[in-house]
């Protein structure tokens, strides 16, 4: 499966990669600098890596495909005898924990081959860095579906979205890690740390308990 990303122009990333070929007192910063620089290049077209450094660009196809995949597996581990309202908020529940622990395979693009060589440059794994950003499309994906699902109740919404955020603010935590050199965490104990703290959090949020407002509305 592939990642479809926009395109920079060969003079914004000539000029990145020049720069960064110099001694600086900290390479990492520098590549941020650089990376931000690309950012701003005035004219792009589609298919490069850039896209994926950016904000507020459509998701991948990579992350919508994985994302079904994700969620069908989730449903099939909900119990059917259970209400719509509580078999969609298990269903999302099951989502995330799957989101978070599934194993994911992305590849380099052949647009992306320098880009990924000045990650590798600077020790960092750029397939992991794609990975976690799909993660984070995945549960962009799952705050959409919770928004349009008329089965759930206003504050179960809101609970919901709290969790994706949460998980979305960590894995962020974890690009700007790699980007700083640091190494990622072990991978089979972060899939149980994130399993057992979807499961607490969504008993703390009390997702089964009814708010006051919501029981109104359907008084009336």
């Amino acid at each position: 499966m592939k990642i479809h990303t926009s395109m920079y122009t060969a003079q914004s990333f000539n000029k990145a990669h020049s720069a960064l070929q110099k001694d600086s007192p900290d390479k990492h910063d520098s590549f941020a600098s650089q990376l931000n620089n690309l950012n701003k290049a005035e004219e792009y077209q589609p298919q490069s890596a850039v896209a994926l450094l950016t904000k507020n660009l459509p998701l991948s196809e990579q992350a919508k495909e994985l994302y079904h995949i994700a969620k069908d597996k989730a449903s099939e581990r909900v119990d059917d005898t259970l209400s719509d309202r509580e078999r969609s908020i298990e269903t999302y529940k099951e989502t995330m924990i799957e989101i978070m622990e599934m194993p994911i395979d992305v590849e380099i693009l052949p647009s992306e081959i320098n880009e990924a060589l000045i990650f590798n440059n600077l020790g960092i794994n750029y397939l992991d860095y794609k990975e976690l950003k799909v993660r984070i499309e995945m549960l962009s994906l799952t705050d959409q579906d919770i928004d349009e699902d008329s089965a759930l109740h206003r504050s179960d919404k809101e609970k919901l979205r709290n969790m994706t955020a949460d998980l979305s603010a960590q894995l962020q935590l974890q690009i700007d890690d790699l980007l700083a050199g640091k190494d990622k965490p072990d991978e089979e104990n972060q899939r149980l740390n994130f399993s057992n703290q979807i499961n607490t959090q969504f008993e703390d949020l009390g997702l089964n308990d009814v708010d006051k407002f919501d029981l109104l509305k359907r008084m009336v």
